[in-house]
């Protein structure tokens, strides 16, 4: 892991920053990148500073957020549902991993294990 989630501090800038997300750095290149929950996917597209992201809306107002992709999958397109552990994309060198839930950021090391 690259950034953890929460709190930290730039000895740089001297600044106080909190990390809404983590970073993830795949073991291999054309890693795949793998929906946490069941859910509908409400934004797949790419963004010119975060590369290709993909947003999925789940149950109780949570979404998770992987932002960074090399590739969003062929069949990932706002409306489709995808289970848990389907293959949303592809990563070369790293995975930003956001959830939220209403207004508020939650540390996605509670809906992951990293192996």
């Amino acid at each position: 892991m690259e950034q953890k989630f929460g709190p930290t501090f730039d000895p740089v800038y001297k600044m106080k920053f909190f990390y809404e997300n983590i970073i993830l750095v795949p073991k291999n290149r054309n890693a795949d990148v793998k929906n946490v929950l069941d859910g509908k996917v409400v934004f797949a597209k790419e963004n010119p500073v975060i590369k290709k992201v993909v947003i999925i809306e789940h149950k109780d107002s949570l979404y998770t957020v992987y932002a960074y992709m090399d590739r969003i999958s062929d069949t990932i397109k706002p409306g489709v549902f995808v289970k848990k552990g389907y293959t949303i994309g592809k990563v070369n060198e790293k995975l930003s991993f956001e959830v939220t839930q209403k207004d508020k950021h939650i540390d996605p090391l509670q809906l992951i294990t990293i192996n």
